[in-house]
Formats: C-alpha cells, sequence, structure tokens
C-alpha cells in the first residue's frame, strides 16, 4: 500500500478514536473505528470508557477546558497608571518636580499611589467575585454520560451526570435538543440531529447529522436544535475546532457597559472643559497680566488635579462588581456587567408559565385521565391506566431526570404498577433490530413518536408492534401538513368526531388549570402506513408556587408590568392568571398575525399570551422595544433563545437549556423550591439592581457637582478677583474627598419607585446648578469675610475649611431624590470617613498646620453652619431640579412644607370675659384666646375660605341655627 494511503487511513482512524492526526492515542482503551449499533444497549456496550481510564486519558488529551488569559496581578496594577484620569494626574506630578516643588510633588505622588492601591484592591475583589459567580454559572452545566465501572468481578455501565469540564475522549455522552455541544463529538445512535453551527461557522441554516454523505461530526459549542441521540466524544478543550480557533485570540478585552461609557465620556468632557480653562487662565495670568509663570503654573496643577475624578472609574466598577455577588447570593447569576442597568431600567416582564410562576413540580392526575371509548373498538379491555402505560412506552428513561413532563409520566407508570398488572409496558420494547424508532420532542414538531415490538416471550395475542405517539392535543390529531417538519404524519382516524370531542374535553381541563398530554397509539399493526387512534388524555397539574400571587404584585408596585408568555392552551393560561391575579387579557397565536398598529397596541395592554411559537416569543419582544419599553423576557428553550438575545435583559429560568443559558443576560437557579424560588429572585433582582443604580447615580452627581464648584471659583477668582489660591489647598480637597466617598459602594440607599435611568445631561444640568450654587457660596467666603478675619492668608485658610466641608458632606444631599433626611441612614463607614476627615482638617486650620494661617475655633463652628446651610439651601435646589424634570415621580417636598406654614389663616378674635358679680373672681378681668373654629369634613383646594360661594355659606348658617335650635330644646327637657 501506497505510503499517503496508510498516512491517511490512519487519519481516519485517529478521527475515530478521538485523536488529532499525529498524536498519541491509547488504542487499547479505545476502539479502534467507529462501529455501527442497533439500539441503546449496543451504543452502551460498545463505547463509554472505563472510569479506571479517566485518569489515562486526561493526562493523554487534557481537561475539556479552553483556556483564557486571565489579566495578570500586574498587569491589573499598571492599570491603575493608565487612562485620561491618572495621565492628568501624572502629567501634574511631573509639573510639579519640573517646578521644583516638591510638597506639591509629594501630595499629588501620595494621592496617585494611594488611589492605584485602593482601585487594585478593589478591582482585584471584583474579579474575584465575578469569577465566583462565572464558577456559579459554570457548576450548573453537565453532561448525561454512560462509563464503565467493575461490580465485583462484572462490568457494568453506569449513567451518571459529569461537568462539562471532566468530559474525555471516548465518553459515551447522551445529548438532547437545547444543549450546547459541549466537545467535538461523534453521532453514535439515536434520531436525526439538527445542529446550529452559526456562532462558529457563520451558517444560518441547520445542518443535519448525519447528513446521509458520511458526515457525522458535531462541533463544540453548536447548539442542538431538534432530536436527541448518543454521541461519542472525539476531542476535548484545546484540541476541540473551536479551541484550535481560540489560540489566534490571545487576547481578551473587556467590553465597558453603556453606562461606563457614558460616564467616561462625560468625565472626558469635564476634563476637556477645564482644560479650556487653563488655556485661558494661562493666556490671562502670563500675557496679560505677566504673573509669575512658576506661580501660575503651580495654580493650574492644582486645577487641573481638583477635576479629575480619579475615583471615579473605581466606584462604577466596584459597585457593579459587588451587585452582581449580591445578585449571586439571591439566585440570580449575571453573564455580564452591562446587564445590570438594563435590570435596573426595566418597565415590562414577560414571564414564561412553567418553573417561574408555577412550581415545575408537574404530576398526573390518573383518576381524572380520559379515555376515548373508540380505542375500546380495536382492544376492547383498553383502560385508562393503559394511556399512561403508551405514554412511558413513548417516553425514555434518559429524559425523565431533566423533563418535567416524562418525569411525571413515569411516576404515573409507578402509580398504576400499585393498581393493576402492566399490560402493554412489560410486554413491549424498542427492538432496533427490527426496524424500531424513537423521534425525541422538539418545540416544532410538539410530540414524540416511536415502534415498539412485542417481546417473545410476551402474549402472542398482544399486536406484533405498537405505533405511538404522544404530545400536544393537536399535533397528535393531525400533523399531516406542509408546515409540520416531523418525520412521521398522520391523521387521526375518525378524525371529525373525535377532534371535537378530544378538544371539548381538553378545553375543560384547561379551564381547571391543567396541562394535557395526548396519546395516540396505531394498533393494527397493518404494515407502514399509520393509522393513529386517539387512546387518551393525561390532564398534568403544575400549581402557581405561594410567592407568585405577592411577587406579581410586588413588581407591580415597581412600576413593572407583567405579562405571561407561554405555549400552554390559552384556558390554561387563564386559569393560572385567575389564580396568581394576573389579569385576563389574554392574546393568542393567531392574534399575532398579521401584523397592524392595532396588533401592537394589544400586545402592550395584554396581560399574557397563550400558545406562542418561539417566533412569536421574538415578535413580541420586538414590538415592546419598538414602543420605548426595556423588556425583560424568561425562556428555557432552545427555541427561547432568540427572543432572550433581542430582550433588554434576558432571564434562563432554573433548568433552562444550555442555548438559552448562553443566550440570557442573568441566570436563574433558585428555582426548585428554595427561599428565593420562582419570580421573587427576579423581583429580588429588581430592588438589588435599583439600588446599585442609585449608589452609582449618588456619586456621579456629587463629583461633577464637587468639579464644577472648585473650577468655577478658581475660574472666578482668577478672571474676578486676579486672585491665586494656594495649590496645596486644591490638592488636599481631591485627596482627601477622593479616599474618603469611596465607601459610598457600600451605603444603605432606597432605590428608585420606578425604573431607573441615569440621564447623564440631566445629572450634568444638575451638576452644574448645584456646583454653581455652592461656588457662590465659597466666592462670598473668600470675598466677603464674613468672619472678619485679620488677613489675607486667614481668610484663605477659612475658604479652604469651607469648600472642603462643602465638598465633603455634598454627598449625603447626593444619596436620594428627596430631602436628604427622608432616606435611609448611610453607611457607618461613610459617615465615619467622611467627619473624621472634616475633623481632621478643621483641627489644622484651628492650629495652623499644613494650612497658612490659623483661625479662631470661633470662625470654625460659625463655617461648619454656615457650610451645612448652604447644603440646605442645595438640598432644596436638587428637589426642585427633580421635580421640574418629572413632576408626577418626585414631589416638591420643600414646596409643599412652605405652603403648609404659610397657609393662611382666619384672624384669632380675642374675646373679654367679665365674672359675675359676686363671683371669686369679681375684681379680675380674664382674657384669652377663642379657639378657632375648624371646618371639618371641606377640602379647599387653593386659598382660603374666601373660596366658599354664597350658596354654601348660605347652606352652612342654615345647619348651624339647626344645631342651635336642636340644643336649646335638649337643654330645654
Amino acid at each position: 500500500m501506497p505510503e499517503d494511503d496508510t498516512k491517511h487511513q490512519q487519519n481516519e482512524t485517529d478521527a475515530f478514536c478521538g485523536k488529532l492526526p499525529g498524536e498519541e492515542v491509547a488504542l487499547q482503551i479505545l476502539p479502534a473505528k467507529k462501529q455501527e449499533c442497533r439500539s441503546k444497549a449496543q451504543a452502551k456496550e460498545i463505547y463509554g470508557v472505563h472510569v479506571d481510564d479517566i485518569k489515562e486519558l486526561r493526562d493523554t488529551h487534557g481537561a475539556n477546558v479552553i483556556k483564557e488569559e486571565k489579566k495578570s496581578k500586574l498587569r491589573m496594577l499598571l492599570s491603575q497608571f493608565t487612562g485620561t484620569m491618572a495621565v492628568m494626574i501624572e502629567a501634574a506630578m511631573i509639573l510639579s518636580a519640573a517646578l521644583q516643588d516638591w510638597i506639591d510633588f509629594a501630595i499629588i505622588a501620595a494621592m496617585l499611589l494611594i488611589n492605584a492601591a485602593i482601585g487594585f484592591h478593589h478591582e482585584n475583589a471584583a474579579m474575584d467575585a465575578l469569577a465566583e459567580v462565572e464558577d456559579k454559572l459554570s457548576a450548573h452545566e453537565t453532561v448525561q454520560v454512560f462509563r464503565k465501572i467493575h461490580q465485583g468481578e462484572d462490568t457494568v455501565i453506569k449513567e451518571m451526570d459529569v461537568p462539562v469540564e471532566e468530559l474525555v475522549v471516548g465518553d459515551l455522552a447522551y445529548i438532547r435538543a437545547g444543549d450546547i455541544v459541549a466537545a467535538d463529538a461523534i453521532w453514535v445512535y439515536g434520531d436525526k440531529l439538527y445542529v446550529n453551527e452559526a456562532s462558529l461557522t457563520g451558517e444560518t441554516r441547520p445542518r443535519k447529522v448525519p447528513d446521509g454523505n458520511g458526515n457525522d461530526t458535531l462541533l463544540k459549542g453548536s447548539t442542538l436544535l431538534q432530536g436527541e441521540s448518543f454521541v461519542r466524544v472525539s476531542a476535548v478543550g484545546e484540541h476541540t475546532v473551536i479551541g484550535e480557533a481560540n489560540k489566534a485570540m490571545q487576547e481578551s478585552s473587556t467590553v465597558a457597559s453603556p453606562l461606563q461609557r457614558s460616564i467616561e465620556g462625560t468625565v472626558n468632557w469635564i476634563v476637556g472643559v477645564t482644560l479650556v480653562v487653563v488655556f485661558f487662565i494661562l493666556i490671562i495670568q502670563l500675557v496679560v497680566r505677566e504673573r509669575d509663570a512658576r506661580e501660575v503654573l503651580l495654580s493650574v496643577t492644582g486645577l487641573i488635579v481638583a477635576a479629575v475624578p480619579v475615583a471615579l472609574p473605581l466606584v462604577v466598577s466596584v459597585t457593579l462588581a459587588l451587585g452582581a455577588t449580591a445578585l449571586a447570593a439571591k439566585g440570580a447569576i449575571i453573564s455580564h456587567l452591562c446587564a445590570m442597568q438594563d435590570l435596573a431600567s426595566m418597565d415590562i416582564l414577560c414571564s414564561d408559565k412553567t418553573g417561574t410562576l408555577t412550581t415545575a413540580k408537574m404530576a398526573v392526575n390518573v383518576g381524572q385521565i380520559w379515555l376515548n371509548e373508540a380505542i375500546k373498538k380495536i382492544f376492547p379491555n383498553f383502560t385508562k391506566e393503559k394511556v399512561v402505560e403508551l405514554a412511558a412506552l413513548c417516553s425514555t428513561l434518559e429524559n425523565a431526570e431533566k423533563n418535567e413532563v416524562e418525569h411525571s409520566v413515569f411516576e404515573a407508570l409507578e402509580t398504576v404498577k400499585k393498581v393493576t398488572k402492566l399490560h402493554f409496558y412489560d410486554n413491549y420494547s424498542v427492538e432496533d433490530a427490527k426496524g424500531d424508532i424513537y423521534l425525541g420532542f422538539n418545540a416544532n414538531v410538539k410530540r414524540t413518536y416511536c415502534t415498539v415490538t412485542r417481546k417473545s416471550e410476551s402474549d402472542g395475542a398482544l399486536p406484533e408492534r405498537l405505533k405511538i405517539s404522544k404530545g400536544l392535543l393537536t399535533k397528535v390529531l393531525d400533523n399531516a401538513t406542509e408546515e409540520d417538519s416531523g418525520e412521521v404524519k398522520w391523521t387521526i382516524q375518525d378524525f371529525k368526531n373525535t377532534s371535537s370531542i378530544a378538544e371539548a374535553v381538553d378545553a375543560k381541563f384547561g379551564k381547571c388549570g391543567y396541562k394535557t398530554l395526548a396519546v395516540a397509539a396505531d394498533m393494527l399493526d397493518e404494515g407502514p402506513e399509520v393509522k393513529m387512534t386517539l387512546a387518551g388524555i393525561l390532564p398534568i397539574k403544575d400549581p402557581p408556587r405561594a410567592s407568585t400571587e405577592e411577587t406579581i404584585k410586588n413588581i407591580r408596585a415597581a412600576m413593572i408590568g407583567v405579562k405571561m408568555v407561554t405555549g400552554d392552551h390559552e384556558n390554561i393560561a387563564r386559569s393560572l392568571a385567575a389564580d396568581i391575579n394576573l389579569g385576563q387579557n389574554f392574546l393568542v397565536h393567531d392574534d399575532l398575525w398579521p401584523a397592524s398598529a392595532l396588533r401592537d397596541e394589544r400586545i402592550v395592554n395584554m396581560d399574557g399570551i397563550a400558545q406562542v411559537t418561539p417566533k412569536d416569543k421574538h415578535e413580541v419582544v420586538s414590538v415592546l422595544q419598538k414602543e420605548g419599553h426595556v423588556v425583560g423576557m424568561c425562556g428555557d428553550g432552545v427555541n427561547d433563545a432568540p427572543a432572550l438575545k433581542l430582550a433588554n435583559v434576558g432571564f434562563a429560568v432554573p433548568g433552562a437549556t444550555q442555548a438559552a443559558r448562553n443566550a440570557a443576560d442573568i441566570v436563574l437557579t433558585e428555582g426548585d423550591g428554595g427561599e428565593n424560588a420562582g419570580l421573587k429572585v427576579i423581583y429580588d433582582a429588581i430592588v438589588i439592581s435599583r439600588e446599585i443604580f442609585q449608589r452609582i447615580q449618588a456619586y456621579v452627581l456629587y463629583r461633577f457637582a464637587s468639579t464644577v464648584l472648585i473650577v468655577l471659583f478658581l475660574a472666578v477668582l482668577t478672571f474676578a478677583f486676579a486672585a491665586d489660591f494656594n495649590p496645596l489647598y486644591v490638592i488636599l480637597l481631591a485627596i482627601i474627598n477622593d479616599v474618603t466617598v469611596t465607601p459610598i459602594a457600600f451605603d444603605h440607599v432606597v432605590g428608585t419607585p420606578g425604573p431607573s435611568e441615569l440621564h447623564i445631561l440631566t445629572i450634568l444640568g444638575m451638576s452644574i446648578a448645584i456646583g454653581t450654587l455652592l461656588a457662590v457660596q465659597t466666592i462670598l467666603t473668600f470675598w466677603g469675610n464674613p468672619f472678619n478675619l485679620e488677613n489675607e492668608l486667614a481668610e484663605e485658610t477659612a475658604t479652604y475649611l469651607q469648600i472642603s466641608l462643602t465638598s465633603q458632606f455634598l454627598i449625603f444631599i447626593c444619596r436620594t431624590e428627596k430631602p436628604f433626611f427622608m432616606t435611609t441612614f448611610p453607611h457607618w463607614l461613610l459617615i465615619t470617613s467622611c467627619i473624621f476627615a472634616q475633623l481632621v482638617v478643621s483641627i489644622w486650620c484651628g492650629l495652623g498646620v499644613v494650612v497658612s494661617e490659623a483661625i479662631p475655633v470661633e470662625a470654625i463652628v460659625y463655617l461648619w453652619l454656615f457650610s451645612f446651610a448652604g447644603l440646605l439651601v442645595a438640598d432644596i435646589v436638587k428637589c426642585e431640579f427633580y421635580h421640574s424634570c418629572d413632576s408626577k415621580r418626585y414631589p416638591n417636598y420643600y414646596y409643599a412644607w412652605v405652603c403648609i406654614c404659610c397657609r393662611e389663616r382666619r384672624p384669632r378674635l380675642r374675646v373679654s370675659f367679665v365674672p359675675r358679680a359676686g363671683s371669686s373672681a369679681a375684681s379680675s378681668r380674664i382674657s384669652r384666646r377663642a379657639t378657632p373654629r375648624v371646618l371639618h369634613g371641606l377640602y379647599i383646594q387653593k386659598g382660603h375660605v374666601g373660596n366658599v360661594t354664597p350658596a354654601m355659606r348660605k347652606a352652612i348658617r342654615k345647619k348651624i341655627t339647626l344645631r342651635k335650635a336642636q340644643q336649646a330644646h335638649a337643654n330645654t327637657i
């Protein structure tokens, strides 16, 4: 044989053995080539590795992990010294060194190093927290495999779920629709599969495996759309196709969230404005006024340092990372941080039914099974219990562990066993040698189909072969249409009569809240033609969670609309909606097409939609987004992935397929009866995300406003007064305030009552308003000398203390949209750090340490009071600004209180009482104020009692006269 042919043949053998060409494989462990299998038992016997060989295979081929380059600690540390803000600080430090101002140089260097150290610490902690979140997410990804173990002297095959990373070459795995293929594999036995490899190859059309041309390979990372089968792992980890491709992408970049990008853009804008101010200062001071260059450059250095919010990116990233950790503890795992912003802004939640609104603990009500009497014409002794047997024959034990419907069927079979002998289930099995097949369930055909053969030792009176199907009633009754993608199609026998009766029974079950499973069988055994007869309908109950109704009420109170989106029958959906007080305005599949403006309006106003297809879910999300809503979508199946991807926030519910989890932004893990099960974990996630948003908004507003305050004050000082401000003070302001306010990331806050949106322009406008007001106060302190200080140095010290106090405690009025005292108490660390820092600064000013001139204690006390007075006015401005932006959400508290206090009152009358003669108080006159009369039960919206009409006055006087007459009559009696 030619050498080239020998190599080619060897490479083919290597492919079957799960190795790349040229790689050594332990051939004594794995079969030399792929062997044809005719049954599940045969596949398990031929393939599957022995547990004793796992270590050797893993040592040879490696773990099923594609290594990603992690950001090293050194790179993380060096990154603290890059970026716009760090470069600006470094430039100021270099400028100070060039001017030989070593004190400022040391302080700026200390500021840079302290921020870098804090940033490194928190970023490292954040990365560890996110790594923990990723570990929790990956911990739920397992693969069902069959391995061989010793049991005494025999070798038996054991089914087990192993983590994805523990797969080895040669493993026999069982995969089903919705799974993400965990490693490169070869199809062995089962359904014909349809695989989506768009994420790998870009080809959007599903690929058939096997395709009939000898191509029966599946690639790691592809999505299984339809079918279920046994596959044999051929390559793992970095030896897979996607692993080889990943070697060309050693760098992994982190994509900033829209929130981070908008904040960084605004910071760059502020820095740009500051540089423009610096430019004009240099021109005026150096060219026009011919000031000393060294002094001018030093003052400019302080301005640059003050304008740079060094801690802003740190606070944002740490707050988001801490929020992701808090959500993970509640059972909601964030796949990427930018989803946090969308979650806080979400105003419509489209929830699926099973597992989220309900418990997903399904059970067949055996006593309520409906039996089609027509089947007794074929099999006279047919009973309700035999419907369960047929359903179990058309199910697989491999699916029962992960599919609640299949699980409920086998549980019902156990119930039937206790009351009667199994007539069908014990006498039939899938005989692959005789051509029996099993076609699994998928979201398109919505049914399973199988053929089973009578066992050789069974009763000869039974039919030789049965054809069985179970699934959605409409798909079992009639599926012989072009739209149906099933391999085997039929129309039920006596369709006209049977369908009307069965649909009425199905509707009755639906009204009672039952999910139904139709079962049909061909017992005639008259060749390849399928002649199905409906056997019966299994009613399956899935009760709502105990917390669902209350959680929906809470979510709606948070100004979020809740809509049920389910593939179940409309009657089932309505029954559940009534139980959980959701509403009865429901649509069905047919209401969605054709598209129209009226249809879009109905979708926005609906309470739910039933009998939906995956295309319908995608359309619902698209319409709601087009109408301006931020949409959350729940899903669990592979066909939900497009809708989850399209939604602003995609939730993969507990038990979701890998495809759904990969498409979702948030993976819910507490759905199996935990404290945060079902919809409650979504509500908890909403609350936490809004609190995170509030912390970020508080710090952004604080930092922007304080920057405006400092830059505006220094600009006015230079342009209007031709004066200088000690740059050391400005640098101290920046370093002290930035470090002490970072605990805002842990602060106790109350999230917004409705969906949260960070409007940067609004925040910037409010920052300018508050910063300008406080800058005016600071200018008055510097220019007006309100505390009668002796010289300019003392005035400069007082100004430094005033601006330090104001900018430091500004954070407490930025924590809420309400008046600062109408929210939760701040975190103790934030209060302690702020008060301690300002006490230190006050001591400096009182003792003349660090500052140029000491000031009296009385002046320090007055400055504290003066600063708090300015902050109170700033709080009023803040509330007024919020109210002008959204009067419905933000009441004008201060204005309302002023109106109440200043409400016009009727004049109080002074009445003199003269005692009767002979009384003990005859010689004295006692005066007292008359108690004002209060008009109860009448609310006058504007003005005062003068707004009462003449007719109202007449009625009031008449009523008073009548009461006086009644009282006089009572006294007489």
